[in-house]
């Protein structure tokens, strides 16, 4: 089975191609424009490099968000508009959640708390406990401000993303590190591995049916 997977929640993205389970090929992409512009462009890259056509493709798999507005959007429209005259199903994935996967890699800490920048002095995470079978998220996913986010915590947490980037230094450094590396980003690959096990639980939805998680309303509404 052939999967093809988008990651737009925010401004570093990109697409992943996943044949059978095994990651066939990954491509990079930054900026919300570049989103727009690039996507089709690069996915048809990774088709072609693995020999296939958008027939080949079993599966369209995007984020769904929290994340950026027009990032998610861009997401959503290219899996619909791929996967609808295929007759294709489609899976969505947390955008938290493929961050917190991405940039864990198995250090002792009691949390994983990945931040997506909300602008306007708000993040959108989540909170999620590494276990023996992987990373379980305790509670909803949330939209707060980042002075806010310790008082979820018990223990000492490792902070992934663009947000606790940009606010570890004032507000998260006394509950725990930041990942280290490039762990400001969701890799498009890991958006593709956690549509794989939807698929595998029988998660797919046509294409209809696809929504984006905004968790508030857009700070500047499109135009009409």
């Amino acid at each position: 089975m052939n999967l093809l997977a988008f990651e737009t929640s925010s401004p570093s993205g990109g697409v992943a191609l996943l044949c059978d389970g095994v990651l066939a090929g990954e491509s990079w992409t930054t900026g919300m424009q570049s989103h727009s512009k690039r996507c089709l462009r690069e996915a048809e890259g990774l088709l072609e490099a693995a020999g296939f056509r958008w027939e080949d493709v079993d599966v369209f798999a995007a984020s769904h968000g929290p994340g950026a507005f027009v990032g998610v959007r861009v997401g959503l429209s290219l899996i619909k508009g791929l996967a609808w005259p295929l007759g294709k199903p489609v899976v969505t994935v947390s955008s938290p959640e493929a961050l917190a996967w991405s940039c864990y890699r198995g250090e002792p800490v009691r949390h994983v708390v990945p931040l997506l920048d909300a602008r306007v002095g708000e993040v959108y995470g989540a909170v999620f406990t590494p276990t023996d079978e992987g990373l379980v998220r305790e509670g909803e996913e949330f939209c707060l401000r980042p002075e806010e986010v310790p008082r979820l915590l018990d223990g000492e947490a490792l902070f992934a993303g663009e947000g606790a980037l940009r606010y570890h230094e004032k507000y998260l450094h006394p509950h725990g590190r930041l990942a280290r590396g490039d762990a400001v980003r969701a890799r498009p690959g890991t958006v593709a591995w956690l549509a794989w096990q939807r698929v595998q639980a029988g998660g797919t939805i046509p294409p209809s049916e696809a929504r984006a998680v905004y968790l508030r309303d857009a700070t500047v509404k499109p135009n009409a």
